[in-house]
């Protein structure tokens, strides 16, 4: 990184200019989740890690399908 950089007067090149393909602020979601801490030996970790790897799914992901199934079939508790 010693190269010294010589600077000039010429005019830059142009590039092309993209249409804005992001939505407007309205049209953006965020999402709001909470962060839940879940205490869980080590058998039960394992086996839910082995189910996820299974299913090509995070151990997380599969505790939130999991839940929100469990929550959709219970709306009447």
């Amino acid at each position: 990184m010693t190269k010294k950089i010589t600077y000039t007067d010429e005019p830059m090149k142009t590039g092309r200019i993209v249409k804005d393909f992001l939505p407007g602020p309205e049209g953006l979601s965020f999402r709001k989740e909470r962060v839940l801490t879940l205490r869980l030996d080590e058998p039960t970790i394992a086996e839910l890690k082995e189910v996820a790897d299974n299913k090509g799914l995070g151990m997380s992901t599969l505790v939130r399908m999991w839940v929100r199934e469990r929550l959709a079939g219970n709306s009447s508790m």
